[in-house]
């Protein structure tokens, strides 16, 4: 193009080849625009914003060392540069690198002191940071600057949610539905507080409003069924187990972190348990994956490990832990029954929480494992001065007798080696109590 043969001449006009390389850039044509900024910096190695927006796109192309040394290099030549500092901050955030994204947002803020995205994202990685005090102070900042911005509220209520400060964070969420009326994210963020801070009524109140206007939500009939048992779903929705856990993923790990999340380990140390030996010989399938936690886990005593999971987001933060041969969005039990005598251990850590009948993934599980094969998998536990044999709760989550589970085991064709009392994690600063279960197929059929 002419603009280009230009910058190779070096007889461009600055502004017009700038213009035009910020417009191919916005317009997702960055293969031109890299090679317009790259033709503006080799004739003007100290265009300011040229190298903030080449940062930008080269952050876009993955390219993140050279993303962020070419807007430190802009910062160099222009230290008052807000939006530099600003995306610089970005950048560090989606690295997960929180403390250098917080250092960076307050320099924007401290030379633009009336930019509410910054103060937004400031207090987001604060939150980040477990500085929930200074979280807050920055998001009310943002609203106080933008008090039309309803994710400035919702990352208010996100924060205060956090600090387990419930009324507070309901009055955000209520904020968030008065601007933008009808968004299911807002229903469920404000019908998980309501139900947090005991307000279950008024909650079952809310989720009927919502179906009023999105009945076949599959967020909010999985609601109105844990709160009222109105629909005797016997497990949670594929688009329910879709929609939760693709919002959750980003946040997945660190919030099981602070849960002091045990499932996991409980699976890999029964694992361990069985076959002693970690010769790497195993086939494993972790069914319900999510972020992959347990493949590290498992790794030493796998020649493969296959994960499936409902969730594509919660898959992608699996591939990056290089612990899995193949990775399958598919929801288990189908994906299970395709596959017949083809693992020595099924795990599957806190994901049949969501399933009430376990009679059809056992029966899967049984045709699937090699003879000799084991189940492993932990579910929520049904205290025993309470009758039925699953339950749905509140929270969303199912919880099973000692009974059934021994029932829905022997009926499946697998026999009980282990039906242990365990703690799962901490959920609202109480102990969530479960059971870990080990069975196997029979070694000849």
């Amino acid at each position: 193009m002419e603009i280009e043969n230009q910058a190779s001449e070096q007889e461009l006009d600055l502004d017009y080849a700038l213009a035009a390389a910020i417009r191919l850039h916005q317009t997702g044509q960055l293969g031109e625009a890299e090679a317009l900024y790259r033709a503006i910096l080799e004739a003007f190695p100290q265009c300011v914003e040229a190298l903030h927006f080449f940062g930008l796109l080269l952050h876009q192309k993955g390219n993140n060392d050279a993303a962020i040394q070419s807007i430190k290099q802009a910062l160099v030549a222009a230290p008052a540069y807000s939006d530099a500092y600003n995306n610089l901050g970005n950048i560090y955030h989606k690295l997960e690198k929180f403390e250098e994204a917080a250092e960076a947002y307050s320099k924007a803020l401290d030379l633009d002191p009336n930019n509410a995205a910054a103060y937004s994202n400031f207090g987001i990685v604060l939150g980040h940071l477990s500085r929930f005090e200074e979280a807050i102070e920055a998001f009310t900042m943002a609203v106080t600057i933008m008090p039309d911005n309803s994710e400035f509220y919702r990352n208010l209520g996100n924060v205060f949610k956090k600090q387990g400060d419930f009324a507070k964070a309901a009055a955000s969420y209520r904020q968030v539905l008065g601007l933008k009326p009808y968004i299911s994210e807002s229903y469920e963020n404000l019908c998980v507080v309501l139900y947090l801070q005991g307000s279950v009524e008024e909650a079952i109140h809310l989720v009927k409003q919502w179906l009023e206007h999105d009945p076949k939500n599959p967020l909010a009939l999985h609601r109105l069924e844990s709160y009222t048992g109105e629909l005797s779903l016997p497990r949670a929705s594929d688009e329910y187990i879709c929609k939760t856990f693709d919002s959750f993923s980003d946040s997945f790990d660190m919030v099981l972190k602070r849960l002091e999340y045990k499932a996991p380990f409980l699976v890999a140390d029964a694992v361990k348990e069985i076959y002693q030996v970690a010769d790497r010989a195993l086939t494993i399938l972790d069914a319900g994956c999510g972020t992959g936690l347990c493949g590290p886990l498992l790794k030493p005593f796998a020649s493969r490990i296959i994960g499936v999971d409902l969730s594509g987001k919660m898959l992608e933060k699996a591939e990056r832990r290089g612990c899995y041969e193949q990775l399958v969005q598919s929801e288990l039990t189908a994906f299970i029954e395709s596959h017949p005598a083809s693992y020595d251990v099924i795990v599957s850590a806190d994901t049949l929480v969501y399933f009430g009948d376990l009679g059809p993934v056992c029966t899967a599980v049984a045709r699937s494992l090699l003879p000799g094969g084991h189940f492993v998998f932990t579910v929520e536990r049904i205290e025993d001065n309470l009758a039925g044999e699953y339950k749905i709760h509140p929270h969303g989550r199912f919880s099973h007798t000692d009974e059934y589970l021994r029932n829905v085991i022997k009926s499946a064709g697998l026999v009980l080696q282990k039906l242990d009392k365990v703690m799962l994690r901490y959920e609202v600063g109480e102990p969530v109590n479960g059971f870990l279960v080990v069975a196997n197929s029979e070694l000849y059929r």
